[in-house]
């Protein structure tokens, strides 16, 4: 079922990757001195994007599995090689898509108009999420990989020209990181399509070819390379680019100083989404190209995710820098994520897709708060922020809210995932579910300890600490009601990512 049928001669996928280049064009051509007009251009053109976003997702067809993607659009780009032009959409992609153009109007929104070289800014936050959202809406797998790196020229420029602090040794290391990934990304590619070749005669990179042909049978012979069958060879490849974006421990040690370093805006987004792109990239390509590999691997992964989940709650414990504190705290519930998918199993793999968008909503929450705290207190240090209720009681209210869904409150969205993902881990992996369970306690104990070291008890010294404004409350209003919503009522993500997750022949076999 779905709310209303769309036509089907609109390019709708199309569209939501011009609208964002063409905002970015318009930037590009307002002269620098206009900051307001830039400004205004830039949500403008991410609130088109949003609603045209909406629209798609009112328009999805619920219940529809297997290959069924929707909203598909196919030319060819490059026929003698095989690469075509393939867009479309399904449960593994919808609600990453509304994410991503509704952390992208938020992050706009909250960019102070006073910030130097604000057109170049905006416009690359525009190029941006064109990238991502041609990442999640890729089905070829050449031009899923042009998408892919695209995304890393703005966020390396976002970072390194606008952050703060070690902004450049934070950009210079998130490329090293992302390169070393996206290079064995490519050679698993060309290696993909190699052997579909080999096999069949026909040279092709679209996503839809290789998952169902009979030949993408040769993935389950057992072709051996030393220890290694070439199935995992494979799924390596993939997946080191995607442990790298989740990260996947020990591949983190980009993420804090990325995320310090980062201004509020670029975080939102690169938290809120980007992070996700790595999850959605196991899901899409790993556990549907390679489902023996997927299960024969996903042990060892498992338990990484899970060593992340305990070594980002113990680090977060340790931090009094807010910021720090909140990006060791997405790397912590990002293992939550990765535990799910690597379960393998039905409830684990939907526990994942749904904390994704609860992750995003949460995790740009908090890094807006931290935003607003340091720009009204003029530091980020715990120790000197305690007791801001008393001259800001709306903020500490509307805060609490976001630090109970945090820490997974029933009745708010954070509780949802992170108990199908238990689940699902309990149902495959006894001993991770007890040890993801303590990082749950842990959560529970530095989002608790961030709260009230920074609202509660007396502070060192009177400070005048503004209450929360209209616009600001605008700002984290649909992000609280995502949280509200989706925590009392989640069963519509379930209706529309099920039959899509169950067609994974991880699921299935």
């Amino acid at each position: 079922m779905n709310w209303y049928t769309l036509p089907a001669s609109v390019p709708w996928l199309t569209l939501v990757l011009v609208i964002p280049v063409a905002g970015a064009l318009l930037v590009a051509l307002t002269p620098s001195v206009a900051a307001r007009v830039i400004k205004q251009l830039g949500i403008l053109t991410s609130v088109l994007t949003l609603a045209l976003v909406l629209a798609i997702i009112g328009g999805f067809q619920q219940g529809v599995g297997d290959l069924h993607l929707q909203f598909q659009e196919a030319r060819p780009w490059i026929p003698a090689l095989g690469i075509s032009y393939h867009l479309g959409i399904d449960g593994l992609s919808l609600f990453l898509l509304g994410l991503n153009a509704l952390l992208f109007l938020i992050a706009i929104s909250v960019t102070d108009p006073h910030t130097p070289r604000l057109k170049q800014f905006i416009l690359l936050l525009l190029l941006l999420e064109a990238a991502t959202a041609g990442i999640l809406l890729s089905l070829d797998l050449v031009l899923f990989y042009v998408f892919w790196e695209a995304m890393l020229v703005p966020l390396y420029l976002l970072i390194g020209a606008w952050g703060e602090g070690r902004r450049v040794y934070a950009a210079f290391k998130f490329l090293i990181y992302t390169v070393i990934g996206s290079f064995a990304m490519l050679i698993a590619i060309l290696a993909v399509a190699a052997i579909n070749f080999s096999q069949t005669g026909q040279l092709s990179f679209d996503w839809t070819v290789l998952v169902q042909h009979p030949a993408m049978g040769v993935w389950h012979l057992p072709l051996q390379l030393g220890t290694v069958g070439i199935p995992q060879l494979l799924f390596l490849g993939f997946g080191l680019a995607f442990a790298i974006k989740m990260p996947i421990f020990p591949l983190h040690t980009w993420l804090p100083p990325a995320y310090t370093s980062s201004p509020i805006p670029v975080v939102i987004v690169f938290a809120g989404l980007v992070s996700k792109l790595g999850a959605y990239g196991f899901l899409r390509f790993n556990l549907s190209l390679f489902p023996d590999a997927a299960h024969s691997l996903g042990g060892p992964l498992a338990v990484l995710a899970t060593i992340g989940i305990l070594y980002g709650a113990l680090m977060a414990l340790l931090q009094t820098d807010l910021k720090r504190l909140v990006a060791y705290a997405s790397m912590s519930h990002l293992g939550f994520i990765g535990l799910g998918i690597f379960a393998g199993n039905l409830l684990g793999i939907e526990g994942a897709l749904v904390q994704m968008v609860n992750h995003g909503v949460i995790i740009a929450a908090l890094f807006l708060v931290v935003g607003m705290i340091e720009r009204r207190a003029g530091t980020r240090d715990r120790a000197e922020l305690r007791g801001l209720a008393a001259s800001a009681p709306l903020f500490a209210a509307l805060f609490l809210v976001v630090s109970l869904a945090a820490l997974g409150l029933p009745g708010l969205n954070g509780f949802v995932g992170e108990f199908l993902i238990m689940l699902g881990a309990w149902a495959a992996f006894v001993p991770l579910a007890v040890a993801a369970g303590i990082g749950v306690i842990l959560a529970a104990w530095y989002v608790l300890r961030f709260y009230q070291g920074s609202f509660q008890e007396v502070p060192p010294r009177p400070a005048p600490f503004a209450d929360m404004r209209l616009a600001d409350a605008g700002v984290l209003a649909p992000l609280l009601a995502l949280m509200v919503g989706i925590g009392i009522s989640p069963a519509f993500f379930a209706a529309a990512v099920d039959a899509t997750v169950k067609a994974l022949p991880v699921i299935t076999r």
